[in-house]
């Protein structure tokens, strides 16, 4: 037995000293170390091995290469987080064994090679353009992993930081914090820090992160690849600028089973971040708006941020907001924009044509506040939406719409701008033009349907034709110019004729520049809220290259196309409450329609009613009058259809000619029409006879001066042909007639076959002078007043003076002869019934008239009355010497006194003819009859009566109604005597339009 036991104890001896010296064998072999140069087990390639036995193993490995391992598909089940750990935990049991372990290439693809070292504290693994990482990992009471330095090169950030897993809370816990590696050149570097939390039950992970302060985002341009998310790329590096940024706080919780976990990823992310002296750009032509601090808060996939100190330009924006909802699936910007009162609208101006927003208003220099909502919609690979809509509120101020000066007291301005409407309204209070208007205006602006309809409330409505009160400064009030002193102080013309030619030239000379500086001065509109309390408008420009406007309570269309332009003032008597110069020319109804290309040459064509005493050749009033013309740069012309009527305005000279018609002189002198009382009216301040001479002298001269130096004088002139002017009932036929309005003179030339008159009228008063004038004249001069024929040949002659509606004139007369009138019969026929005078009867008296060699009548005519203040006619066989007065309106009274002289040369005769009481015994040889006539012109009474009955009537009632003629008529003459005013030549060549196309 003890035997056995030595056997046992033998082979146990033998066993252990085998395995020690095999153990020892080993350990001899491992301490030197055992190379193997390859290796292959199973899809493992292991090349250059070396093993040796330090303290702890040593393991170095050339080559480790598993790609075939990794190519094999395999359809098993991934591990699940308690294998992988329970995993993890015994690699860590084995690697406990080594102090050092080192794989110089890991083969993972021949394109992919991993160096791993550890250390037998910490691990390096190198996968070169991949990874580069150093870390320890520890097997305590939960795994542990400290990463002491990560840097993933694809993704170009740095990590490092504490990872935990707990297997009793099954939760993966980490704290880490990332940097961007900086391994770009073309980026510059940038020094942010995110702080990095987390927690884990591989089913759900909530993250939280912090940054410190950085200055820029050049990092996460790496994390956009070209043409990706361009809208997110322009925000992030395009349009917004800043000093510094920081992340205060950012919150994620991801379910990490949600397969559309990418797409749902900014649902799940929620965080906060301040900017300093940010710069936001919102479109390439515009400046930034800065904010001194701006809040960034990212919650619902909406990031709102809330700027302080904010500014666009000159433009404070302070309370003004923006959201960017929706990111990542056709965002949507918001902007509440708010604009405290300041200079700023050309900022405003300018983000409005960036949006292609085009105002018609320009230089505006008033403050405006706004309360603005900009919205939006980004379109992936189309044209953004924009809407915009709030209010504007503009403070007094001044500014351009259209190009035209406008102020205002205050003007709201509210936008609904959006991709399916395009409004505007606009409301401006005290809205001026110079010191042309004044209205509250009303805007509604439809620019998607092309309308603009308006209504304006009237303070003030004054358009003048002198632009020296239009471009006065504003006044409520209607505003007149002070009248020039006279260039010519008529009180100063004797020493000024009196000196030398060259001092009177001078004169002249600033006469003319005066007379050249005129300007007709007349309000052409003018409106209070008594005479137009509103106008009504509306403009349409739906329609491509064509605007049309109207007022409708005016009546007045327009069209503007491109290269036309047209006006249409379709009733007269809409405009006339409100126009004083059409009620100046006693213009009542019409119409009027102007067109032109190019504003220098403007046609206008119309129909006015015709106020004027004009009248046709057959007698009938020209009631309606059609006219066409031009404006042109340098003169005015116009027509009517029938070439009746012509005018033309060119420099100085105003000129109208007229075909064919008549003119009732009496009814123009007696005209209501403004323009003729002031045409007419005579001087305040009327001169002497004196004054008058030396101002007709200087006008002489003045005018001789611009003959010589070819100066076109300034004038007004009117010609006719073939026409008849009726003159205190008497028709006055005319071949020719011209009047010309010149140096405050009018000066007015007829003609009639070989008859000549002339009529100037200075100072109000008309000086008449005709010459000439046949018997046939004259009775159809008087066949207003006269039934028949009076008149049998002759000539005749008239000299007189139109003053203070009464003419003052003596009429001349020869080798004539009076027939046909009842007056002459019954005075003719009561001398027959004497019988003393029997035996003196001329038979030719009754059977061919009362012949007259030469005669001469003084007399005065009113509207009431002719007055006869001296007739004195010598005849071959009677001569009559007298005075009297007739009516001219009514039954024509009649009342005259009359000396008849029947018998001539009477003292180779009889000395004495004894009729007592009808024969007077004249001083020349005479014996004269005292014949009264009476009671009407038609059917006169005549009978003789004392001289001593007559002696002073009618001369009593000349009186009364006339001041004495012959007085006024010597004056006339002596004015004519020896100087005439320079009457202008021939009138300039005019010519109908439709005698132009010939």
């Amino acid at each position: 037995m003890i035997k056995a036991i030595s056997k046992r104890m033998l082979r146990l001896v033998f066993l252990c000293g085998a395995m020690g010296a095999l153990l020892l064998g080993v350990f001899l072999v491992l301490k030197s170390g055992v190379r193997i140069s390859s290796l292959h087990l199973g899809k493992l390639q292991i090349q250059g091995l070396y093993l040796k036995l330090d303290n702890k193993f040593v393991l170095q490995v050339s080559q480790l290469d598993i790609s075939a391992l990794l190519t094999q598909r395999t359809h098993k089940k991934p591990p699940n987080v308690d294998n992988i750990v329970q995993g993890v935990r015994y690699a860590l049991l084995a690697l406990s064994y080594f102090q050092e372990l080192q794989v110089q290439e890991i083969v993972i693809n021949p394109h992919a090679k991993i160096h791993a070292r550890f250390d037998g504290k910490t691990y390096r693994v190198r996968w070169p353009g991949m990874l580069e990482a150093q870390f320890s990992l520890k097997n305590d009471r939960e795994l542990r992993l400290d990463i002491l330095h990560c840097s993933l090169k694809p993704y170009h950030v740095r990590l490092q930081g504490l990872v935990r897993y707990s297997s009793d809370m099954r939760q993966l816990g980490f704290d880490l914090q990332a940097a961007p590696l900086n391994d770009l050149s073309y980026l510059r570097p940038s020094h942010l820090k995110v702080q990095l939390q987390g927690l884990s039950d591989f089913k759900t992970l909530a993250l939280t992160l912090h940054t410190n302060t950085i200055a820029h985002l050049d990092f996460l341009k790496p994390y956009f690849p070209e043409g990706s998310h361009p809208v997110v790329q322009k925000w992030l590096f395009e349009n917004i600028e800043f000093s510094s940024v920081r992340v205060l706080e950012a919150k994620a919780i991801l379910h990490l089973q949600d397969k559309q976990l990418a797409k749902n990823l900014l649902d799940q992310i929620s965080a906060q971040a301040v900017v300093q002296d940010a710069r936001v750009r919102f479109h390439p032509d515009l400046s930034p708006i800065v904010a001194k601090q701006v809040t960034l808060n990212l919650q619902d996939r909406t990031l709102s941020i809330a700027p302080k100190h904010i500014h666009y330009e000159s433009m404070p924006l302070g309370g003004s907001s923006v959201q960017i909802s929706n990111l990542g699936r056709g965002s949507y910007l918001s902007a509440d924009i708010k604009i405290a009162p300041s200079p700023s609208f050309l900022s405003a101006q300018k983000i409005l044509q960036a949006y292609h927003i085009a105002l018609p208003i320009t230089e505006l220099n008033a403050p405006l506040s706004a309360d603005l909502f900009l919205g939006v919609q980004f379109i992936p690979h189309a044209k953004a939406l924009l809407s915009i809509q709030g209010n504007v509120l503009v403070r007094q101020g001044h500014f351009l719409l259209y190009g035209y000066p406008l102020s205002t007291q205050q003007a709201n301005l509210t936008l609904d701008i959006t991709p399916k409407r395009n409004q505007m309204w606009i409301n401006a209070l005290h809205t001026r033009f110079y010191n042309v208007a004044d209205l509250d205006v009303n805007l509604s602006l439809d620019f998607a349907q092309g309308h603009i309809f308006g209504d304006a409330n009237v303070y003030k409505i004054q358009l003048n034709t002198n632009n020296l009160i239009n471009i006065q400064p504003f006044s409520p009030m209607r505003s007149t110019l002070k009248k020039p002193s006279p260039a010519l102080n008529i009180a100063h013309l004797p020493n000024l004729m009196a000196q030398n030619k060259q001092v009177l030239e001078q004169r002249i000379q600033a006469v003319i520049r005066a007379q050249n500086q005129e300007t007709f001065t007349h309000d052409i509109f003018y409106a209070n809220p008594n005479i137009l309390s509103s106008i009504d408008f509306d403009v349409d420009f739906s329609q491509a290259q064509t605007v049309r406007f109207r007022i409708s309570n005016l009546d007045i269309e327009g069209e503007m196309q491109k290269g036309a332009y047209a006006l249409k003032i379709k009733d007269l008597r809409k405009l006339s409450p409100i126009s004083p110069l059409l009620r100046y020319f006693g213009i009542r109804k019409g119409a009027l329609q102007l067109n032109t290309k190019d504003f220098k040459n403007v046609e206008f064509m119309g129909t006015l009613e015709n106020r004027f005493p004009l009248y046709r050749r057959d007698g009938t009033p020209l009631k309606t009058l059609s006219f066409l013309g031009i404006f042109k740069p340098q003169s005015v012309e116009f027509f009517t259809p029938d070439g009746a009527i012509m005018g033309q305005i060119k420099g100085g000279q105003r000129a109208l000619f007229f075909n064919d018609m008549n003119f009732n002189l009496d009814a123009f002198l007696n005209s209501k029409i403004p323009f003729v009382k002031e045409l007419l009216a005579p001087s305040k301040n009327k001169p002497t006879k004196a004054q008058i001479r030396d101002e007709s002298a200087f006008i002489r001269a003045k005018q001789d001066y611009e003959k010589r130096h070819h100066i076109l004088p300034s004038a007004t002139i009117l010609s006719a042909k073939n026409t008849a002017i009726v003159f205190k009932s008497f028709p006055l036929v005319l071949d020719t007639a011209r009047l010309v309005v010149r140096d405050g003179r009018v000066l007015i030339d007829g003609a009639y076959h070989n008859a000549m008159l002339r009529a100037d009228i200075i100072h109000g008063d008309v000086v008449v002078k005709a010459d000439n004038f046949g018997g046939d004249y004259l009775n159809l001069a008087l066949q207003s007043v006269l039934t028949q024929n009076v008149i049998g040949g002759g000539l005749y002659s008239l000299t007189g003076v139109y003053r203070d509606q009464v003419f003052n004139g003596e009429l001349r007369m020869q080798n004539t002869s009076i027939k046909n009138f009842k007056v002459l019969q019954n005075i003719v026929n009561i001398i027959n019934t004497i019988p003393s005078l029997i035996v003196f009867r001329n038979p030719r008296l009754g059977a061919h008239g009362y012949e007259i060699a030469k005669g001469r009548v003084v007399f005065g005519l009113s509207s009431e009355y002719l007055g006869l203040e001296h007739i004195q006619l010598t005849g071959t066989t009677l001569d009559v010497d007298g005075d009297g007065i007739i009516e001219m309106s009514g039954r024509k009274k009649i009342d005259m006194s009359l000396d008849i002289s029947t018998i001539k040369a009477f003292s180779n005769v009889i000395n004495k003819i004894p009729i007592l009481n009808y024969l007077i015994l004249g001083n020349k040889g005479k014996i004269s009859t005292h014949v009264q006539v009476g009671n009407t012109l038609n059917d006169p009474s005549v009978k003789v009566t004392l001289a001593k009955d007559i002696a002073q009537a009618p001369f009593k009632i000349l009186r009364r109604i006339f001041t004495p003629i012959d007085i006024i008529i010597q004056e006339i003459k002596k004015g004519l005597a020896p100087h005439d005013l320079t009457r202008l030549p021939e009138e300039p060549t005019l010519h109908h339009p439709r005698d132009q196309k010939r």
